[in-house]
């Protein structure tokens, strides 16, 4: 075996075995709870939501947005609005193995090949509960109840608990957190009034998002 290929071997074997923080265990009534509370971060389907948008982005720009969101069997579209009402991106995810992403409109620069899956995964990551259910419910060393789902392709999203419901949920890949999303506020039918997500890193930006309204 050649050096380069025992190094790509060896890494792709490192990223298999590669775990999360574990979580402390908590009783089966607790977790039968925790369970319930933790589908409390997302509306339940199908469902349309408009929020104003405040996104910051790198080198300090701040834009405002308008976004309407809804999801049902068909999949889940997005829409991103001027504040003027002017379409400036439609597209649709549809449900998987149905044709994947479908975009009707995209004008400059929304335009860009990685804008709408980065958009729909954003969409996605902060309305959509991961399949199934959680393979771990428990606790983190400083004490926050934490549902997890591991998905395919070393990611996986956590849905943290505060007092009074859900408070974060968090996707990583291969163990670094690819997006943090706080819901403040006390939610109405599953959406919160506020949700502000974060992607990190040198490329990374920050949309505040207020509810308008929803169906």
């Amino acid at each position: 075996m050649s050096p380069r290929l025992a190094a790509a071997s060896l890494l792709a074997l490192c990223a298999a075995c590669a775990h999360l923080p574990p979580l402390a265990g908590i009783s089966a009534q607790d977790r039968n709870v925790a369970a319930i509370r933790c589908q409390q971060a997302f509306p339940t389907q199908p469902w349309r939501a408009t929020h104003t948008i405040v996104a910051t982005l790198p080198l300090g720009y701040v834009g405002g947005l308008v976004g309407v969101a809804a999801a049902g069997p068909e999949g889940l579209r997005a829409i991103l609005l001027s504040p003027e009402g002017i379409s400036l991106y439609d597209g649709l995810q549809k449900r998987g193995g149905s044709g994947g992403l479908v975009i009707q409109r995209a004008v400059p620069p929304f335009d860009r090949s990685d804008f709408a899956a980065a958009l729909m995964a954003d969409v996605g990551n902060a309305f959509l509960p991961p399949a199934g259910e959680p393979s771990e419910i428990g606790q983190y060393a400083t004490g926050e109840t934490v549902c997890r789902w591991s998905l395919p392709s070393h990611e996986a999203t956590e849905v943290e608990l505060g007092t009074s419901g859900p408070a974060r949920i968090r996707t990583y890949r291969n163990l670094n957190v690819t997006r943090q999303i706080e819901l403040l506020g006390v939610p109405d039918g599953g959406f919160f009034p506020q949700v502000r997500l974060t992607v990190p890193g040198a490329g990374g930006y920050t949309l505040d998002m207020r509810l308008v309204d929803h169906d």
